[in-house]
């Protein structure tokens, strides 16, 4: 198991830099409304942010957008040049973010890229929940490569109902160290973390072994429940160059069986065609857009966009902030 999955080493801000203003939100999220990524700017301000240290995608979508890239690495750099971060440390981290949904716990770790697998059909022991949008994989990549920092925003879900992993640490919380406790911007909610001791990764790696997930026939450890292209763009760059690129990669560790968890549709935004052309397509061929099945609508949509046209995906109820 440690081969898979290890503790992870992470750089977080050095006492005294504004948290509130260093954790953005994920760069996938907002894509069609972008007051909120202005706001996000105005918020920040020549603060030192992660906001710095991504591409939001709803600038990567507008058209005439300069590119962000060199802006990313020289951000990278300057952080490290200058301190913005405590010494590195290592080990596990024990989280809890308070959204509108509740509270949700997780447990920072990293993975092995030779243990995931994004493509379809896929038998790894880390995989996808959903279909890989090779489109969206090459910007990430610009952004990742050579770059001296991971910035990611990967949930992994493990299969734990008898909440054997994370759970057991939460309750020891109170003698572990605190490392943050924020309030998040634009009603992000809450994040606190702390560190879990070395003492408990022997802990950690057994209740990972006895995951009933793992006892399947089609054994798996981790399902990707959400940032999954981050994950495919670790795993491009590390195929890409396996003897300097990384071979591990930062995530999150979450029960599937977290009361937190909300599953919310993904709607899609089709621009650049005819609304009335792409409706007989779709009825010419049996496919319902209102009401399909996603396993329907999606093989549909890379048929049959033309070049030129665009696909948003919207996460939640449309227009909700």
């Amino acid at each position: 198991m440690t081969d898979t999955v290890r503790a992870p080493h992470v750089l977080l801000p050095r006492p005294g830099v504004d948290l509130s203003r260093w954790a953005v939100v994920a760069c996938d999220q907002f894509t069609s409304q972008m007051a909120y990524w202005q706001q996000a700017e105005a918020l920040v301000g020549d603060a030192p942010s992660t906001l710095r240290l991504v591409y939001p995608e709803a600038y990567l979508l507008r058209a005439g957008e300069p590119d962000r890239v060199p802006a990313i690495h020289e951000a990278m750099a300057r952080y490290l040049r200058e301190g913005v971060f405590a010494a590195p440390r290592e080990g596990f981290i024990l989280v809890e973010r308070t959204t509108r949904a509740g509270r949700r716990l997780g447990l920072m770790v990293e993975i092995d890229l030779a243990a995931y697998d994004f493509s379809e059909g896929a038998t790894s022991l880390i995989r996808p929940t959903e279909g890989t949008i090779l489109e969206r994989i090459p910007p990430r990549v610009r952004v990742r490569k050579g770059a001296p920092l991971e910035c990611p925003h990967v949930m992994l879900l493990a299969d734990d109902p008898a909440r054997t992993l994370i759970e057991p640490l939460y309750e020891k919380r109170g003698g572990y160290e605190a490392l943050y406790d924020v309030t998040l911007m634009l009603g992000g909610g809450r994040l606190r973390g702390w560190a879990v001791p070395a003492e408990e990764n022997g802990a950690i790696f057994a209740a990972m072994r006895a995951l009933p997930s793992l006892a399947r026939e089609d054994p798996i450890l981790f399902a990707v429940g959400d940032g999954n292209h981050s994950l495919a763009t670790a795993r491009q760059c590390y195929l890409d160059n396996p003897e300097r690129a990384p071979r591990y990669a930062l995530a999150e560790v979450v029960n599937l069986y977290d009361e937190s968890l909300v599953f919310e549709p993904i709607h899609r935004l089709i621009e650049g065609v005819d609304a009335a052309a792409l409706h007989a397509a779709a009825a010419a061929q049996g496919v319902s857009l209102e009401h399909g099945d996603v396993r329907q609508v999606q093989p549909f949509l890379d048929r049959w966009l033309p070049k030129g046209a665009g696909v948003d995906y919207i996460h939640g109820r449309p227009g909700q902030a």
